[in-house]
């Protein structure tokens, strides 16, 4: 359906001219010849443009173009008039209007105008239907699962979302641990919607992704110049992120130099583009996220003791997978549904073989792979219900009992039949301690897990150290 223009103009030769003009350049028109006309029309229409004259009997064009932002705010109003002055071209744009032209019109240039008005309006749509998904995305009630350490993370979430000081609206850095696939981006996305930022942009990096130059300019952006293709100055994300959330995904990745560079955004909430001989301040909340064990990368020289203690105001831990009991079937149900609506395929259940099958699993990749081998099962048998055969999940086999192989490391051996696997954890742990001399740090990078981990396994087997 072609874009809908409506045309305000009192001389009718010229309303036409406009209105016949425009259909011949694919348009959809109406023609209001008084101001009254205009609104009533605009009421019954919803035009995407309108073109409007300043001078029309009865209501005038500024009185028009201030009833259509409140009936229709989504139409753009260009504004048009035989006396140009500077006082009613910045009073038509002071009320919203899009454009401001002077009469005698070029129908050419007013088109042009047209064009560009519906391409605003275009962008300014998919916008407010990219913020609206992404608002509906981030909110605590997408982070399903009902099990204790859920319920716990959500608490969590609610908690440091309400955190901000009442002088200047800061709020403190947010450090997200977990392994791939725990559903980190998830977190801070429902920190950023369930929090005072809101409203503000939510923006997302992944510092393994860029390199450390390419990087430095996408966070701290540049003034003309500043390099050789730079042929223009470009603001960088923590300036697109003033006043909302800046998600700095696996930061555990980013180069020691630009480290340095971030320490000082996060104590004095400062930037300086690339180029620039002056700072600007921004008030960002900084979330950054990794499933590196960042205590050992701080131990190694790969990561700033400083920038760690700074980022480690709050911390989050998103649990994996196999710690959180009776979610797995709830989180495949929904994987379900949703790829069954997103592809036009019957309802699609699950056996009890299946669900077996999916409780015994490990789960390395954590909810992401648990979104994929579903997926997958779902496309690729698209009747019946799911059985265990389809989710082509290989479950390995528990070792016991714990081994410490030369050198320290933990592992355990293929003997018993039957086992406990908290039995078999917990003799991990203790284990690791032991060869670790108690070293909490050591022990974690032994079992491959963080030390945030460890001190929550330790006091859930209620180990004595």
């Amino acid at each position: 359906m072609p874009p809908l223009v409506l045309v305000v103009e009192d001389e009718a030769i010229l309303g036409d001219s406009i209105s016949q003009y425009l259909a011949h350049h694919g348009y959809a028109t109406a023609v209001a010849r008084s101001g009254e006309e205009g609104v009533r029309l605009m009421t019954e229409a919803s035009p995407d443009v309108a073109v409007v004259d300043l001078r029309l009997p009865g209501i005038d064009g500024l009185e028009v173009l201030s009833r259509i932002g409140e009936t229709s705010p989504a139409t753009a109003v260009i504004m048009m008039t035989a006396y140009s002055s500077v006082t009613s071209a910045v009073e038509a744009m002071r009320r919203g209007a899009f454009d401001y032209l002077t009469k005698p019109l070029a129908l050419e240039e007013l088109r042009m105008v047209v064009d560009k008005a519906l391409t605003h309006l275009r962008q300014s749509r998919e916008l407010a239907y990219l913020k609206a998904r992404s608002a509906a995305g981030g909110r605590l009630s997408k982070m399903l699962g009902e099990s204790p350490p859920m319920r716990a993370l959500r608490a969590q979430v609610r908690q440091a979302a309400a955190l901000a000081s009442p002088a200047d609206g800061r709020a403190p850095t947010v450090l997200i641990r977990g392994e791939t696939g725990t559903g980190k981006e998830l977190v801070a996305r429902a920190l950023h919607y369930e929090s005072p930022r809101a409203t503000g942009p939510f923006i997302e990096i992944n510092c393994a992704a860029i390199p450390a130059t390419l990087l430095e300019a996408e966070l701290f952006g540049y003034e003309k110049g500043a390099y050789t293709d730079a042929k223009t100055a470009k603001a960088g994300l923590f300036e697109a992120a003033d006043g909302g959330t800046l998600l700095l995904d696996e930061i555990g990745h980013m180069d020691v130099t630009l480290q340095a560079k971030l320490l000082r955004v996060t104590e004095d909430m400062t930037v300086r583009r690339v180029g620039a001989l002056r700072s600007k301040a921004v008030n960002v909340r900084i979330v950054a996220a990794t499933n590196r064990d960042l205590e050992a990368a701080v131990a190694e020289g790969a990561f700033r003791a400083d920038l760690y203690y700074r980022l480690n105001v709050l911390t989050i831990e998103a649990p994996p997978l196999r710690e959180r009991d009776g979610d797995v079937i709830l989180l495949a149900r929904y994987f379900m549904e949703r790829t069954v609506q997103r592809y036009g395929l019957p309802t699609r259940t699950l056996t009890p073989e299946a669900e077996v099958a999916l409780l015994q699993y490990p789960w390395p990749g954590n909810v992401r792979e648990l979104a994929h081998v579903v997926e997958r099962a779902v496309l690729l048998h698209k009747e019946g219900p799911v059985d265990a055969e389809m989710l082509r999940l290989s479950v390995p086999r528990s070792e016991v009992p714990v081994i410490v192989e030369a050198g320290g490391r933990v592992r355990v051996d293929f003997s018993a039949g039957n086992i406990i696997l908290d039995e078999v954890e917990r003799e991990l742990i203790r284990q690791a301690l032991q060869v670790s001399g108690g070293n909490r740090t050591e022990a974690a990078q032994r079992l491959g897990i963080s030390r945030d981990t460890l001190r929550y396994r330790i006091a859930r087997h209620l180990l004595a150290l």
